[in-house]
């Protein structure tokens, strides 16, 4: 158990400052709905949902290559020449960003993402993207080198900077200078707030950056690249999933030729996407923890047995995670703001479905990261991005936004088992399948339990009500799954730290 314990504090300590520094980002999106249009907030969407894809080229797959290398090699040669390598690359590609401003701007990205005539808008998010690429380095070497606190303080520090600077801008600035923020440009002065915050981020890295030794060892570097380069079509085919349905998928395969109305659906469905983050932040701190852990733990004897046990444990927590979301839907649309967001909210239970296999497909991936067979995950993620666009173009058309909900659940579906498939051959380990199938399939089965008694019962007129009826019965629901899992888990919630004692009593 010291293991697992060992994981819990890693993923608590990291995923601690990520959740935190999520949710109060996540507290922006009222605000953000409430005073921009439904277009609008589809512009600055599309425009987030490319940032993601340049961050993987800026960075390369460099931070997983640090943690693997730093293992192997000299650990100050394997800092010093991946974070060299960022720096001049980084500084490249924004020097040519920069200089195809006008091209994006007056593109059909310009256009769908709100750029044209807002030159400036480009250039901050431009910024964005290399701040944040310079400091991936940075936060892979805290991690590893299990400085939590400083961790926490300098992520916890950028995102409340990007915070203060969105209430400056959005709300203090327009009512001394009406004439500087208006619904024109209201995009722009967020994309500024994030690149400031970004920007503290990495000043406050400079002590950490001025320590490293200028020394660049050419033959590593090759060694580097070689791991790390077939995780940049890994992370680009992934991100065709995660992201491409707000940035192309949708408008492209929307029905009809109203650009402003594409943008008014692409926001509807943006929106109610953030609800679904919910999971995400969990998987994210499971992440952060678990990518030094694991790498940590293959040097121990019989690392499988323990990939097995954390597996379960994860799949549990998410279903706990998909049902604490999903069964109080008619609470958290509070943060939609307008009821004209509330019809896109059928989309959360498939994208939080969507989002545990996800998870789980994240928990497989150590299988090639072990064994240095990163092309794997390239190939297995460049078939999921095949089958993305397929679905995406059936759908769509067929379903709208749903249909782009739909096919990403099936995709991540999709990608989970060939993962799964594959690594079995490569890097078997005894995960508990029968259990995880029926801790999902029966989380599942609740919740379309619930949602069947709501329309049909409680509330048929209208299933996002917040009666009192539907919280006493989705509360019923809950526990009476929490339940279940800890009878069919009774001996191993019983080996847990605080709780175990009382679980044990059951």
């Amino acid at each position: 158990m010291s293991s697992i314990k060992s994981l819990a504090g890693q993923t608590i300590y990291y995923g601690f400052s990520n959740i935190a520094s999520k949710l109060l980002n996540y507290f922006l999106t009222p605000l953000y709905l409430e005073l921009m249009t439904q277009a609008a907030y589809g512009e600055m969407s599309t425009v987030y949902a490319y940032v993601p894809f340049m961050n993987i080229i800026l960075t390369y797959g460099m931070e997983t290559a640090f943690f693997r290398f730093a293992k192997k090699e000299n650990k100050a040669e394997v800092l010093s020449t991946s974070m060299l390598s960022l720096i001049f690359t980084t500084i490249g590609f924004t020097i040519l960003l920069l200089l195809m401003q006008g091209t994006v701007v007056n593109s059909y990205l310009g256009t769908l993402g709100g750029l044209k005539g807002h030159p400036w808008f480009y250039t901050w998010v431009v910024l964005i993207m290399a701040f944040d690429a310079l400091t991936a380095i940075p936060f892979a070497q805290l991690r590893l080198e299990n400085r939590p606190i400083k961790y926490a303080m300098i992520r916890l520090s950028g995102i409340l900077t990007t915070i203060l600077f969105n209430i400056f801008f959005l709300v203090v600035l327009p009512k001394f200078a009406p004439n500087v923020v208006n619904t024109g440009n209201q995009v722009g002065f967020i994309y500024l707030s994030n690149m400031l915050g970004s920007g503290v981020t990495l000043l406050l890295f400079l002590p950490q950056l001025l320590k490293i030794r200028a020394k660049f060892d050419f033959a590593l570097w090759k060694k580097i690249l070689h791991y790390s380069l077939p995780l940049v079509i890994f992370g680009m085919a992934g991100m065709v999933n995660e992201t491409f349905d707000r940035a192309w998928f949708l408008p492209e395969f929307l029905p009809g030729n109203n650009m402003e109305v594409k943008k008014e659906l692409i926001g509807i469905y943006a929106a109610n996407y953030k609800l679904a983050i919910l999971i995400t932040m969990f998987i994210q701190a499971f992440k952060l923890g678990a990518e030094p852990f694991f790498f940590k733990q293959a040097e121990g004897k019989d690392p499988q047995r323990t990939y097995a046990r954390i597996m379960k444990l994860f799949v549990i927590l998410l279903c706990f995670m998909f049902l604490f979301v999903s069964l109080y839907l008619n609470i958290w649309k509070i943060f939609l703001r307008k009821p004209v967001y509330y019809p896109g909210m059928k989309i959360v239970p498939v994208l939080l479905l969507a989002n545990m296999f996800l998870g789980i497909y994240y928990n497989l991936t150590i299988w090639f990261k072990l064994t240095d067979k990163t092309r794997s995950g390239a190939i297995i993620t460049l078939i999921t991005a095949a089958a993305t666009f397929f679905f995406n173009w059936w759908w769509i058309p067929v379903f709208g936004y749903f249909g782009a909900a739909l096919a990403t659940m099936v995709c991540y579906f999709i990608q989970m088992a060939i993962c799964y498939a594959w690594g079995q051959k490569h890097y078997p380990i005894p995960y508990h399948l029968p259990k995880i199938i029926t801790y999902i399939g029966s989380a599942v089965l609740v919740y379309y339990l619930f949602d069947l008694l709501n329309r049909t019962i409680l509330s048929p007129g209208d299933v996002y009500a917040a009666k009192p009826g539907n919280l006493l019965v989705a509360t019923v629901l809950f526990f009476g799954y929490v339940w279940f899992l800890l009878k069919m888990e009774k001996k191993e919630f019983g080996r847990l730290p605080v709780v175990g004692k009382y679980v044990a009593k059951l």
